[in-house]
C-alpha cells in the first residue's frame, strides 16, 4: 500500500501549529512548577505534538507493511532501521512515546522542573523528526 502523502503533509501542518504554540508560550520554571493552567496547557500541546509524530510513523510503517510494529517505540525504531529517518534521531526519538505516557498517565508524577529543563530539547527532536519525514516524502516523488 502506498504512503498517503496528503495525510502525512496534513499531519505535518498540524504538528507545525503545535510546535509554534509551544515555542510561543512564555513562562518561567517557577511559573510552570506552580501554575496548573500552564502545566495543563504545556502537557496538552506536547501530548498532541508527540501523538501526531507517532501517527505519522504508524502511517508510514503500516503503508510499507514493515513487520515488528507492536508499539510506538518499535515503530520509531523501524523508521530508523529502514532509513526513513536517521538512526541517531530514531534512537533519541524513541523516548517520545515514553514522554507521551508520562503526560497522559502521570500528572501527579511529573516533575515540572525537569520538564522545563527538557521540553525545548523535546521540541527540537520533534522539529528534526518533521524535517526528516518531509525529506523522505520529497524523495518519494
Amino acid at each position: 500500500m502506498p504512503i498517503n502523502k496528503e495525510i502525512i503533509e496534513k499531519l505535518l501542518m498540524e504538528l507545525r501549529d503545535y510546535i509554534y504554540d509551544i515555542e510561543n508560550m512564555n513562562f518561567s520554571q517557577q511559573e510552570l512548577v506552580q501554575n496548573r493552567d500552564i502545566q495543563h496547557l504545556l502537557n496538552h500541546r506536547l501530548h498532541m505534538a508527540v501523538e501526531i509524530c507517532i501517527d505519522i510513523a504508524m502511517h508510514i510503517v503500516s503503508a510499507l507493511e514493515l513487520p515488528g510494529r507492536e508499539s510506538a517505540v518499535d515503530v520509531i525504531g523501524l523508521l530508523g532501521s529502514h532509513k526513513i529517518i536517521s538512526a541517531k534521531l530514531s534512537a533519541q526519538f524513541q523516548q517520545a512515546p515514553k514522554l507521551l505516557n508520562l503526560l497522559i498517565h502521570g500528572y501527579a508524577k511529573i516533575d515540572y522542573s525537569f520538564l522545563f529543563r527538557d521540553y525545548r530539547k523535546d521540541i527540537n527532536d520533534i522539529k528534526h523528526f518533521a524535517s526528516e519525514i518531509k525529506n523522505y516524502l520529497d524523495k518519494q516523488k
